[in-house]
């Protein structure tokens, strides 16, 4: 098996494209990138039965969970999972008292279908070890070790993946795969620096 290729930050513009399930910005927002595969969705946990109701939920994905650190304030607490139908997680998750940390819930889907069980934990692998080495938050996950079920080509096409997810999360609000300001140098698993986003509304003439 091949190791995790080296993975340059792009400088690329892209497109993204955001949808209000409900209207609002506090109910489940998805996400995507131009006519990328890799769709996001995201709730506050007041929000979550109304994503675990979604049909994204019923998908092959990673997700994450995040809340604040009561020991440490300005530090995030995150949980990182992967399933066969993400939803089945994220209501366990719910009812499981030592989950109570969490405010807010993510998952990262394919909108074709094509995640199998092995890129999900392979993703789930990348992802721990990227937050680890950013070091802007505590992992409630017990050890990993690092995924290596897959092949040099589907390696790279989860890699591909992961570029969208560094971009997706932190537009979404969670900064958790960003190293800390200050920082020399992203440490070893870290992701590449978040991109710049210019927002522009609009008004009808």
């Amino acid at each position: 098996m091949s190791e995790a290729p080296s993975r340059p930050p792009s400088r690329r513009g892209r497109t993204l494209k955001l949808y209000l399930a409900d209207g609002t910005p506090s109910g489940v927002i998805t996400a995507e990138l131009g006519v990328s595969s890799v769709r996001a969705a995201v709730a506050s946990r007041t929000a979550l039965p109304e994503l675990i109701r979604r049909e994204e939920a019923s998908r092959t994905g990673v997700y994450l969970l995040v809340g604040p650190d009561p020991d440490l304030p300005g530090r995030q607490l995150v949980y990182v999972g992967e399933g066969d139908q993400v939803k089945s997680r994220l209501a366990a998750h719910d009812a499981d008292e030592s989950k109570e940390f969490f405010t807010r819930a993510v998952l990262i889907v394919s909108k074709d279908e094509n995640l199998t069980k092995a890129h999900g934990r392979y993703l789930e692998s990348r992802i721990i070890a990227a937050i680890r080495g950013a070091g802007r938050a505590k992992l409630v996950n017990g050890t990993e070790p690092p995924f290596k079920g897959l092949p040099e080509p589907e390696i790279a096409d989860m890699e591909r993946v992961l570029d969208e997810i560094e971009i997706l999360l932190p537009v979404l609000g969670f900064d958790v795969l960003q190293p800390t300001i200050g920082d020399q140098a992203p440490a070893a698993g870290a992701l590449s620096p978040a991109p710049t986003f210019i927002a522009e509304i609009r008004k009808a003439k």
